[in-house]
């Protein structure tokens, strides 16, 4: 039971950290915080795509606390959130921006929550799908 204790708790911490950096971008975008403009002019997004994308990310932040007491919506949150971030990977190297190391962060976040929650789903009960 030690290790499945140690996997609730990593599940637990991974996502609280992907939530937490939904906020943070969230919160970035929507006040086009110091250097998040010129960053994303460089992958070719508009300004005016901001407050959609930090839209995207608040929602997937609640999506992923609300999955701690709503399991299928946190698995729903966890897929969104990669699916988003492989998005954002193909724009950078479609603009040939090689500043693609915050989104392959938030990929490989995303899917480690992901993981975890499946792996964990079966020892606590939780049901991947299921509310």
């Amino acid at each position: 039971m030690l290790k499945g204790n140690r996997m609730f708790i990593a599940y637990v911490v991974v996502n609280i950290l992907l939530a937490a950096g939904m906020a943070w971008c969230g919160f970035a975008e929507f006040t086009l915080f110091d250097g998040i403009p010129a960053q994303m002019a460089k992958a070719g997004v508009p300004v005016s795509w901001m407050p959609w994308l930090a839209t995207v990310k608040v929602v997937a932040m609640v999506g992923v606390v609300v999955g701690f007491g709503v399991p299928v919506i946190g698995t729903a949150a966890a897929v969104g959130v990669a699916l988003y971030f492989v998005g954002a990977i193909v724009r950078h190297v479609s603009a040939h921006d090689p500043n693609v190391g915050g989104a392959i962060f938030f990929l490989v976040l995303a899917c480690a929550a992901l993981t975890l929650r499946v792996a964990t789903s079966s020892a606590f009960g939780l049901g991947v799908l299921s509310g």
